[in-house]
């Protein structure tokens, strides 16, 4: 009788131990639903049941967590980071008994930072996702315990397609999962990089158009091009002010010539009259009211004719007089200076000349010393 008693408790642990293993190999396959294969069901139900699981498949890989129905405290600050699973697994029968291990604890801050500082040394973010090979971005992504790093929709499909929570990468079982936001940050400076670098290139090459259209270049072909289009771009500013009208801007250009033409002809015939004696007499009485001695060219003294020798005709000093030439505006100058000056100022072959008082045409006489 005990000994019945006893096989027939071997036989109890044994159905126990045998039912835990079956449950905790179901769960760690993720068979949600064993009786799919039963042959009592008809074709049609085994179809609704494939088309459902297909949908629930679906829709497990597409939502990559960037659109959400409620909004919650993780999608008011889009840069929080948080933990998908916070909670530990339920215990499954056998791993109560003993025969499998527990699955971790979750980590605590601490650990979470130190994974984080394996990760960047060893720039997993900075590299693309090891499942599609594409960059980050600013796809969600997502940080396994075992520091690596992949898409949120790719480790998701990857855990669909192999039926079990594997890494990618290690093959570390029964990970905890963070999302993290380390390569959306890296793509956001590599953008603003390449905004500023772009900016930059774009205020130097307009400096540097502004001074090659300022300064002219030193090469002679260069710069007669150079020149070339400044009075092209010139002519054609004159152009578009008068508004293509040419036949205007020529009548206006016959009207300034017109009155040039009647001013010279008027200071040619002031300046072509001859003066007579009693005209030069009148001129010369009136250069001497001025009380003018010396001349306004070298500020030495005049010698004129109607003086004494200690007056403002004479030197004083007993040197040779100059000859001294009155001009029609009554102002008197030494003949040797003024024509000096008329060499200087306008040339030998220019006909008119102007005081250097009172700037107006004169006709001059020498006067006797």
């Amino acid at each position: 009788m005990l000994k019945n008693t006893g096989h027939s408790c071997k036989r109890g642990n044994l159905a126990i131990i045998a039912v835990a293993l079956q449950d905790h190999i179901l769960h760690d396959l993720q068979l949600q639903n064993p009786s799919v294969a039963d042959p009592s069901q008809t074709k049609t139900q085994k179809r609704e049941n494939a088309l459902k699981s297909l949908k629930r498949n679906a829709k497990a890989v597409i939502d990559t967590g960037l659109q959400r129905r409620t909004q919650g405290p993780r999608e008011a600050d889009p840069e929080r980071e948080y933990v998908l699973d916070p909670k530990p697994p339920p215990l499954t029968l056998a791993q109560k008994l003993g025969l499998f291990e527990p699955p971790p604890l979750p980590l605590s801050p601490d650990e979470w930072d130190k994974v984080r500082q394996r990760s960047i040394s060893q720039g997993d973010s900075t590299q693309p996702c090891p499942v599609c090979k594409e960059e980050f971005q600013l796809r969600p992504q997502v940080l396994l315990s075992c520091s690596h790093v992949f898409h949120r929709a790719c480790l998701q499909a990857f855990e669909k397609f192999t039926g079990k929570k594997t890494c990618p990468l290690c093959r570390k079982n029964q990970y905890q999962t963070r999302v993290i936001h380390d390569g959306a940050q890296l793509f956001k400076r590599k953008c603003a990089t390449r905004i500023q670098a772009c900016w930059r290139g774009h205020v130097v090459r307009k400096w540097y158009q502004d001074l090659r259209r300022t300064l002219p270049p030193t090469d002679t072909k260069l710069r007669r091009k150079f020149f070339e289009e400044k009075f092209t771009a010139i002519s054609q500013r004159v152009l578009c002010s008068y508004r293509t009208d040419v036949d205007e801007l020529l009548a206006e250009i016959d009207h300034c010539l017109a009155i040039n033409r009647s001013v010279l002809q008027q200071l040619d015939q002031q300046c072509s009259r001859r003066l007579t004696d009693d005209d030069w007499q009148k001129i010369q009485a009136q250069a001497l009211r001025r009380d003018t001695y010396e001349c306004s060219i070298c500020l030495t003294p005049l010698s004129l004719s109607t003086s004494g020798p200690s007056g403002p005709s004479g030197t004083g000093d007993g040197t040779t007089a100059r000859p001294t030439a009155l001009l029609s505006c009554s102002h008197m100058f030494h003949h040797a200076c003024l024509l000096a000056l008329e060499r200087l100022s306008w040339g030998d072959a220019s006909p008119f000349h102007a005081c250097p008082l009172c700037r107006s045409c004169y006709q001059k006489r020498i006067l006797e010393s």
